[in-house]
């Protein structure tokens, strides 16, 4: 009998089959860099809105995905938005030395650490309330408390969400992202944050780990090494919050209860550890210890700069407008509200107790 299975394609039949994604990208970002500084310089009320590259870069890949469409041959290469975001936060390491890191890094965990666990419980609460299914509360409280949609990806398979669990969680993460990419900075230069205080804002309270990425350097490029810092946090917090999270829909859903109970609880922390992190220790470790020469930092932050202009192209060309839609009325609230208070309290947090 012949076999009708097709075989895994070649390491070099995927790299073709990604050229052409990964092109577009590429005159995405280019063009965005570009045609920036030049928008800047339109009229004051442009500069007005504090545009970056970064912000461009998603809203030119956005129009492009939302008009003419991106067609299915550069599919492959749009894949790696991910990889080099996570990327450019590992060389965003040349930016810090271990001291520099301990003092930001231990307040991150602080606040991140209440804000995320404080979040997740009272959106399970919520979601009960609402007569939601403990499925869609736990992608709804991953997804609005720890990194959007990564953590959305992450709880499903632990709480057997559906399809369409995830799909409504991603639509209200990504509505409150959009908004909260325009808002932020604006509402950090109406208080006058400084980029310490703004890369904290952002890092709390704003949903999806992209968008905190963009909002923190579209308001400086210190706020958005702070913001990746926090970003960091939420990310190593993630284990955890799932491991949580399923403990409580496992006290309502039988067939996660089993599923839980022959799973190591171990092996689900270790399975959703970011290894990126250790990346991004290394570099850091690299920078404190004098082994990046000056010309080589400044060549790794250029290197992470692009990193990071070519992820967001890459989120910008992926972002469906009509998947929001999914959300519908309902889902907007929820978002709306939740996002809202979160990033509210995060403020008044960043104002007392943050220089």
């Amino acid at each position: 009998m012949v076999s009708c299975e097709r075989p895994e394609p070649s390491f070099v039949q995927k790299c073709f089959s990604s050229l052409p994604g990964l092109l577009l990208l590429a005159g995405v970002a280019v063009f965005s860099w570009y045609i920036t500084p030049r928008l800047i310089a339109l009229h004051p009320f442009v500069k007005a809105l504090n545009l970056s590259d970064f912000i461009v870069a998603i809203i030119l890949g956005m129009l492009i995905c939302n008009t003419v469409g991106v067609h299915s041959i550069f599919k492959d290469g749009l894949r790696f938005s991910t990889t080099l975001t996570k990327t450019g936060i590992v060389v965003m390491g040349c930016k810090y030395s271990f001291a520099g890191l301990v003092k930001t890094g231990s307040e991150a965990i602080i606040i991140i650490s209440v804000f995320l666990f404080t979040t997740a419980i009272i959106l399970m609460w919520l979601s009960r309330r609402l007569s939601m299914s403990p499925s869609l509360g736990a992608c709804l409280a991953a997804g609005l408390s720890i990194c959007g949609v990564s953590a959305c990806v992450a709880i499903a398979p632990a709480v057997r969400a559906k399809n369409e669990d995830i799909a409504y969680t991603i639509a209200v993460v990504l509505m409150f992202g959009l908004l909260a990419l325009f808002v932020f900075p604006f509402i950090g230069h109406w208080f006058n944050l400084s980029a310490n205080q703004f890369g904290a804002f952002a890092g709390v309270g704003i949903v999806n780990s992209a968008q905190v990425l963009a909002a923190g350097f579209s308001f400086s490029n210190d706020a958005g090494v702070v913001a990746g810092v926090y970003n960091i946090g939420r990310v190593i917090c993630l284990p955890l919050v799932v491991l949580m999270l399923a403990i409580m829909v496992a006290a309502e859903d039988a067939k996660v209860q089993s599923q839980l109970a022959n799973t190591s609880k171990m092996r689900i922390i270790l399975d959703k550890f970011p290894v990126f992190v250790l990346g991004f220790l290394a570099v850091v470790l690299f920078n404190t210890f004098g082994f990046l020469s000056k010309p080589e930092a400044k060549m790794a932050s250029t290197f992470m700069n692009w990193c990071f202009l070519l992820g967001f192209s890459s989120i910008g060309l992926t972002t469906h407008l009509r998947d929001i839609k999914a959300a519908g009325f309902s889902g907007a609230l929820i978002g709306f509200v939740v996002a809202s208070t979160k990033a509210a309290l995060a403020l008044i947090v960043v104002l007392c107790f943050l220089k």
